[in-house]
């Protein structure tokens, strides 16, 4: 009965704890839902790299709109990524709260955590037809 009960106990605690995320849209999907205008400068070092943070992001006034490039798309259309000398490009694309084409290429790289945003690239696009069907890194962009 003890070993039924340590079971059942091992099991109810790996359900109950949090599962970082696997893959790169997943790291962006909790980014997206979690984080908002009143919390991204608190909680911004769980999805940002302190590279791209920089030191004075939590004095700038401007840090939290600029974190929060989420507020740029409203549906998502499709996405691409890939993972390559533990680093990776996410490509997510979509369309703005008017139904605009946009596409947001994000770079990442592993922090102690799971996956951290460290390279931000937002795109508008003529159309749909324009949109990325592979992972695009931001330096893709200026290369």
């Amino acid at each position: 009965m003890r070993l039924f009960c340590f079971s059942l106990l091992i099991m109810v605690i790996g359900c109950a704890s949090v599962q970082e995320p696997n893959t790169l849209f997943e790291a962006y999907s909790d980014y997206f839902s979690v984080t908002d205008r009143n919390n991204i400068i608190s909680i911004a070092d769980e999805f940002f790299s302190p590279e791209l943070l920089g030191e004075h992001y939590k004095s700038d006034p401007d840090a939290a709109g600029q974190l929060l490039f989420k507020s740029y798309m409203h549906d998502v259309h499709s996405h691409f990524e890939r993972i390559e000398d533990n680093a990776g490009c996410l490509v997510v694309n979509g369309y703005t709260p008017e139904q605009e084409p946009v596409v947001f290429s994000l770079k990442y790289s592993p922090g102690a955590s799971g996956w951290l945003i460290d390279g931000i690239h937002v795109s508008f696009v003529d159309s749909s037809s324009d949109y990325p069907q592979s992972a695009v890194c931001p330096a893709d962009y200026f290369g």
